[in-house]
């Protein structure tokens, strides 16, 4: 089953990936995936992320790189006029790291404003960062969702569940324990990635009304670990299943991304 099989989707969807654990790799991988089915897409973020992750889709005639919106908006139209069936990478300033090289993507407000005008038919993007670590919670100033967003996916690494609470292992890990009640250096269990999940603050923060939550529980590479990927989905829907359209349990990394999807049943 294709990611986008999996979520779905739309004719149009405005897709916004939020979490850590995997979300650069199943971005590309839904990247290549939309950029088959003959479509308009824009691959963009929201916030900083590698140019490298971007480098598969970045071809001469499809970078629009400006840090002048409406400029943007004139090049997308006329790359979109000459071929209609094209994803377009949008790249608003380049940024010198002593990681690499990352890229910042337009104001979100532009982005809602070219998803009203129907300018593409697919709209992706990264709204966070997760610094490389199976799990995540987020500060105060993140994640940045566009309104418009219509698919969001939260995504976290089933890898985590045994590490020990620490930053090594889980990104902002101070607010982690906040959200979920574990101590510095207690181990990760189903629980506390469960109240990640569900908690307002939580992995499915600042979701913007209306939008399908879709949970990708990602790494799941084995029996075992899609064994332990059920569990927490299940412990998921009896926490807050009005709030997540569906449970994706899968592996970015593999050829065959998706290996489960849960789907939400709604109950009285």
């Amino acid at each position: 089953m294709l990611i986008s099989e999996a979520l779905d989707l739309k004719e149009r969807a405005f897709i916004s990936l939020v979490g850590a654990g995997g979300k650069s790799t199943l971005f590309k991988g839904l990247a290549q995936e939309l950029s088959k089915q003959k479509k308009k897409v824009i691959l963009t973020t929201t916030t900083h992320m590698f140019s490298w992750q971007l480098t598969p889709f970045i071809k001469k005639e499809n970078l629009i790189e400006f840090n002048d919106e409406k400029i943007m908006e004139d090049n997308i139209k006329k790359i979109f006029f000459k071929n209609k069936n094209k994803e377009i990478v949008l790249v608003h300033h380049r940024i010198k790291e002593k990681e690499g090289e990352k890229i910042s993507g337009p104001e979100p407000l532009y982005l809602d404003k070219w998803w009203e005008d129907k300018l593409a038919n697919y709209f992706l993007v990264e709204a966070d960062g997760a610094a490389g670590r199976p799990v995540k919670a987020p500060a105060s100033h993140e994640p940045v969702i566009p309104l418009s967003t219509t698919d969001l996916i939260g995504v976290l690494g089933i890898d985590a569940l045994g590490l020990p609470l620490q930053e090594e292992n889980v990104f902002r890990s101070k607010i982690f324990s906040q959200i979920t009640g574990l101590e510095l250096g207690e181990k990760v269990g189903i629980e506390a990635l469960a109240f990640l999940i569900c908690h307002p603050q939580g992995l499915f923060k600042e979701a913007p009304p209306g939008c399908r939550r879709h949970l990708f529980i990602n790494k799941a590479e084995d029996s075992k670990d899609r064994k332990m990927a059920k569990e927490l989905a299940f412990q998921v829907l009896k926490i807050c299943h009005r709030r997540i359209s569906d449970i994706i349990i899968g592996a970015a990394g593999q050829k065959e991304v998706v290996a489960e999807v849960i789907r939400r049943i709604n109950k009285p």
